[in-house]
């Protein structure tokens, strides 16, 4: 066969479509559910009438004027129910953002969350002392417990932000890396299912595992910039050390303390006297009889403490003369009595005498730490006041309001103001 012949059996033959096959494809498509129905030109007279039961409905730029045209409107304000809704039950407090800090939200149930309970424990405590007075002085102490949080959050944000800005993008891949790591350390840890994880961390300290790793991204930040630009700057010179022994020379070098053990019976019980005096003098413990004499008292009172300066001998110790010079006499361990002085029989007896000495050389390492960590502190607070000069946060006395005020009605049992 020729290719002109498979050419056309294969090829069907062309024929022009007519204006009536494209207007009304359905008619050649084959069987139909329904018979086409043969479109027909709309008149202008045709396309004003209403669409009724008689007209079908239309579709297309007349159709659409249908209900938009055969409106009337007037001037004034419209007319609105007068009757206002009625609430289907109490105010209900869902959450309240007090603020933000770098564009961070400060939601008030989390920031309550874990301070409320203690805030009301406070306030309990504040009104079994003082039911008057209660309220205000619970009102200075929440502020202040706010107000230090809030200072704190603004602290680490601002300090974090700060490390993140610092950070090479190679330095921040590696870290965001390195985070991820110990992410799915932590899910290892619980047979490798996040849901184990998160009930685990939840039951240990109230967080989920997104929460414990937003945390440690903030800690290590926090770390990292101030190891970078705060810690490694201390130095502190043996000049400096001291000079602070020198300053505080009392307290590497206090008073001697002296430490007595007491006890008294009435003067006129000459019977219980005389079986006191016999009781020790046949060998029973000072320290039993004491404890005879004193039921009921707590330990740490059980010792009567008494510093002095010079030598014990000489030493102002007890404030009656008869009970001061009979004690100049003793030594650790010793006891003296019964002395009579104004209707009762003392005994005493010298427990220790506390003497603490420590020189330049053995206080200078305790002596460093602390001028450091002194000078860390004034560096960090220079720092970080810097930092929020150009950080973007709300007013501090705005949001500690607040804050306060959603405390005052959690704590005093009033209704949210923020839900009114």
């Amino acid at each position: 066969m020729s290719e002109s012949k498979v050419a056309s059996a294969v090829k069907p033959a062309e024929k022009p479509i007519s204006l009536a096959e494209f207007r009304a494809p359905a008619a050649a498509a084959g069987p139909q559910t329904a018979p086409a129905t043969p479109i027909r030109q709309i008149d202008e007279e045709e396309a004003t009438e209403e669409v009724g039961p008689a007209h079908p409905l239309r579709t297309g730029p007349i159709a659409a004027s249908q209900g938009l045209l055969d409106v009337s409107a007037e001037v004034g304000e419209p007319a609105l129910d007068t009757t206002n809704p009625k609430p289907v039950g109490p105010p209900v407090f869902v959450d309240a953002k007090v603020g933000d800090v770098n564009n961070r939200a400060i939601y008030a149930s989390a920031f309550l969350e874990d301070m409320i309970d203690r805030l009301k424990a406070k306030y309990e405590e504040m009104q079994k002392a003082n039911p008057k007075m209660a309220k205000q002085m619970w009102r200075v102490f929440a502020k202040n417990e706010i107000q230090r949080k809030l200072n704190g959050i603004i602290e680490d944000e601002v300090l974090r932000a700060e490390a993140l800005n610092t950070l090479q993008p190679e330095q921040k891949a590696g870290f965001f890396n390195w985070l991820q790591t110990v992410r799915s350390e932590v899910v290892a840890e619980n047979r490798g299912i996040e849901a184990a994880a998160n009930e685990n961390l939840s039951a240990q300290n109230g967080t989920s595992l997104d929460q414990t790793m937003k945390t440690r991204e903030q800690q290590e930040l926090i770390r990292y910039i101030l190891m970078t630009r705060i810690n490694n700057r201390a130095n502190v010179s043996w000049r400096d050390i001291r000079m602070a022994y020198e300053k505080n020379y009392d307290l590497f070098n206090p008073d001697p303390i002296a430490s007595f053990r007491v006890f008294t019976v009435s003067e006129r019980d000459k019977a219980e006297i005389q079986r006191v005096t016999d009781e020790l003098a046949k060998g029973t413990p000072f320290d039993d009889l004491a404890d005879s004499k004193t039921t009921g008292t707590d330990e740490k009172d059980k010792f009567l403490n008494r510093a002095f300066q010079g030598e014990y001998s000489k030493a102002q110790l007890l404030g009656p003369k008869e009970l001061n010079q009979a004690v100049q006499k003793l030594s650790p361990g010793e006891w003296v009595g019964p002395i009579m002085y104004r209707g009762s029989a003392y005994w005493i007896k010298l427990a220790h005498v506390w003497k603490v000495n420590e020189d330049l050389y053995a206080a200078q390492l305790f002596l460093e730490g602390q001028l450091i960590q002194t000078k860390n502190d004034f560096e960090k607070y220079k720092f970080v006041e810097r930092l929020k000069q150009r950080a973007s946060f709300t007013d501090v006395d705005v949001m500690t309001n607040r804050l306060l005020a959603l405390a005052e009605d959690r704590v005093f049992g009033i209704p949210t103001s923020a839900a009114r």
